[in-house]
């Protein structure tokens, strides 16, 4: 659940300032549906899916979680992806850097530490990503509709 979490409450950056969706294999499965502005996030764990609301869109994006609150606010500087999250948990710096198109390194600094990395065959990704010290392994699908 951690990777899922993570990206609910940090943003899968180019997931979320694209508005495209989600389907990822792991430790506990996910999907991220897209709705025009409007992105729902469930996991089995949720007896009710998330809901992400893009309130802006490039070169700036801003973006609501509910529940809980929590804004962020993120940039593609380059080819880099950033976003300040503002959430229940504190304050995050999430970022993923593209090293090619192909490979992915991302992760988040403030009151959640982690980092992982990405490897994509669009529209399949494969993820490694460590929190505390524990190493996750994660497959999904990239959905555009």
């Amino acid at each position: 659940m951690e990777l899922a979490t993570l990206l609910w409450a940090l943003g899968d950056l180019p997931a979320a300032m694209a508005g495209t969706g989600e389907l990822a294999l792991g430790p506990a499965p996910w999907v991220l549906l897209p709705l025009g502005n409007l992105q729902l996030f469930w996991t089995p764990d949720l007896p009710v899916p998330k809901a992400r609301l893009r309130l802006l869109s490039g070169p700036w994006f801003l973006w609501l979680d509910l529940p809980p609150p929590r804004i962020a606010l993120g940039r593609a500087p380059a080819y880099a992806l950033v976003a300040l999250v503002r959430g229940p948990e504190g304050v995050n710096l999430a970022w993923e850097l593209p090293a090619a198109p192909w490979l992915s390194v991302y992760g988040s600094l403030g009151s959640v530490l982690g980092c992982g990395f990405r490897v994509r065959c669009h529209p399949v990704w494969g993820e490694l990503f460590v929190k505390g010290g524990e190493l996750s392994l994660w497959a999904g699908l990239s959905l555009s509709f």
